[in-house]
């Protein structure tokens, strides 16, 4: 297994409902982490709760100095079960997708999980608390920006006002059709 000498950000997969637990083992142990979460509301017969839940559900980001003992040491805290790699090792995370990661924090809203990314028109967002956070248009739910992190199996979703958004390809700002 290869392991890279710098200071990197990895994906760290969870057991089910189990990020909360993993986070406070890793940050016990000293840990640089990185956990979105999202308000959301949960509707009972008698009452409303907000509830924190993380935006990707089954992972967290770790910051560190990767080599054997500490992937062993990341590996032994409850409610981990592996760090994301490819067949050369554990995939690092650029710091790209970690800055649009950080930026959903901003955001005020419900998320929703997108199993599968979709080919469509890169965007970014030019205006509003997500400024510069970047993605792609989902095709089916046109009002919808995909934030697709390429080291995490499948993506989130967020409802973006559509005049918020430019073309990375072009420049040009787009109006999306409403569905």
């Amino acid at each position: 297994m290869r392991y890279s000498r710098n200071l990197n950000w990895y994906a760290v997969r969870t057991r089910s409902q189990a990020e909360e637990l993993a986070r406070h083992g890793l940050s016990q142990k000293g840990f640089e982490l990185l956990m979105p979460t999202y308000q959301a509301v949960s509707q009972r017969k008698d009452r409303h709760k907000v509830l924190t839940k993380p935006i990707f559900k089954g992972y967290l980001f770790i910051r560190l100095q990767l080599d054997a003992t500490l992937h062993l040491e990341v590996l032994k805290t409850l409610g981990v079960v592996e760090i994301l790699k490819n067949s050369q090792g554990p995939k690092t995370i650029p710091n790209e997708e970690i800055d649009n990661i950080m930026l959903l924090e901003k955001h005020v809203g419900e998320c929703f999980e997108a199993p599968e990314f979709s080919v469509g028109e890169k965007v970014m967002v030019r205006e509003g608390p997500l400024k510069g956070l970047k993605g792609t248009v989902d095709e089916v739910h046109q009002r919808m920006l995909r934030v697709g992190i390429e080291s995490l199996p499948g993506g989130i979703m967020i409802e973006i006002d559509p005049r918020q958004l430019i073309s990375e390809e072009s420049g040009i700002y787009h109006t999306i059709a409403s569905a």
